[in-house]
């Protein structure tokens, strides 16, 4: 019995070891875990921009930066479909502000050229004067303003002519064949 006693202390410290061993791999895997599932919903938030995915992430220091990022996708997406720049002012990150600033600028700026359009248009259509729509940048825009000056002063004047000013070929051709149902050739 004597010689079976310092096995069994060996076998008790051996299984006691072990047991040891396993709480702290246990341990290990949940604290992996929470981390997988943190990551897993910061991607997800960070993927739809929705914040309220970031509330269910326990590390503070991601849950901070997936709200923050979450929000800037957000915020980018109402400023480019609104088309309103002043929305990315909002935005903390400034490589993300940048980066919704460069997204949007376009879109205001060619918001701005229509605009502009669309006035030199109405002035150039509202005194007559074919030649204020030269100031239209666009050769589509500049062409139809010079159409609905034309075709109504060669209309008037019954001078098909008149709508060789047009420009652009195919609309030419459609204000003579409009003059023509009037009988003007």
């Amino acid at each position: 019995m004597k010689k079976l006693l310092p096995i069994f202390l060996v076998l008790a410290v051996f299984v006691t070891g072990c047991n040891f061993a396993n709480q702290a791999t246990e341990k290990t895997l949940t604290k992996t875990g929470d981390q997988v599932l943190d990551q897993k919903f910061y991607d997800q938030a960070v993927a739809s921009n929705d914040i309220t995915l970031c509330n269910q992430i326990l590390d503070a220091t991601m849950k901070s930066e997936c709200t923050s990022i979450a929000n800037a996708g957000k915020l980018t997406t109402e400023a480019v479909a609104k088309g309103d720049i002043t929305i990315c002012a909002k935005i903390e990150l400034a490589r993300y502000k940048t980066a919704c600033e460069a997204q949007v600028q376009p879109k205001v700026d060619a918001k701005k050229v229509d605009e502009d359009n669309a006035k030199i248009g109405q002035q150039s259509y509202d005194k007559q004067n074919a030649k204020l729509c030269d100031g239209i940048k666009d050769e589509n825009q500049k062409a139809s303003c010079k159409y609905n000056i034309l075709a109504n002063q060669a209309i008037a004047k019954k001078d098909p002519s008149l709508c060789d000013g047009i420009g652009l070929k195919d609309m030419i051709e459609q204000c003579k064949n409009q003059l023509s149902k009037f009988g003007i050739k």
